[in-house]
């Protein structure tokens, strides 16, 4: 369905009170259309008819007017850059967003790479794995070879069983 088309029935979903399912359509656009601005500020604005400060925030986090409050909701709720690039769902370029919004990404995955020590991109954001300590070398080894001894208890008394069987049918036999 064209943009057009989905947005009238998203201002017929809100004029009917239908928020969710308003949200479901702008979600959906967001999704097809990442760097349109535009209709990342209609869902804050769905978002901000409900009520609810953080997604409003996520949502309006790029636009050029955004209520201060709605972003520290948001990033009390998405913690670290991560979770903010994440949240944020952005696939393209950042300079596709207009120099206003594309500083806001910089800065974003900027703090991300810093943290990760190194890049990091918009299509699968994730934190460094965390080093492994010694304690957690020592953990590992610890639980193989407990796995491994309770393996070979495990077969010599399987083996203690079958040759004891053998011996009494053996017995049996002769």
């Amino acid at each position: 369905m064209p943009v057009d088309q989905t947005l009238t029935k998203v201002a017929a979903d809100l004029a009917a009170g239908r928020t969710t399912l308003a949200r479901q359509r702008l979600r959906g656009l967001v999704a097809s259309f990442p760097d349109r601005l535009d209709l990342r500020d209609q869902l804050a604005a769905a978002y901000r008819r409900d009520g609810d400060l953080a997604q409003a925030g996520r949502w309006s986090y790029l636009s050029t007017h955004r209520d201060e409050r709605e972003v520290a909701a948001f990033e009390r709720t998405y913690r670290g850059p991560f979770a903010q690039m994440k949240a944020l769902r952005w696939r393209t370029s950042e300079d596709s967003a207009g120099p206003h919004a594309a500083a806001r990404l910089r800065a974003v995955r900027e703090a991300a790479e810093q943290i990760a020590g190194a890049p990091v991109s918009w299509q699968d954001p994730h934190p460094p794995a965390p080093a492994l300590t010694w304690a957690d070398r020592i953990a590992g080894w610890g639980g193989g070879l407990i796995i491994i001894t309770v393996t070979g208890l495990v077969l010599l008394g399987l083996g203690w069983l079958v040759v004891t069987a053998v011996r009494l049918v053996w017995g049996w036999v002769t």
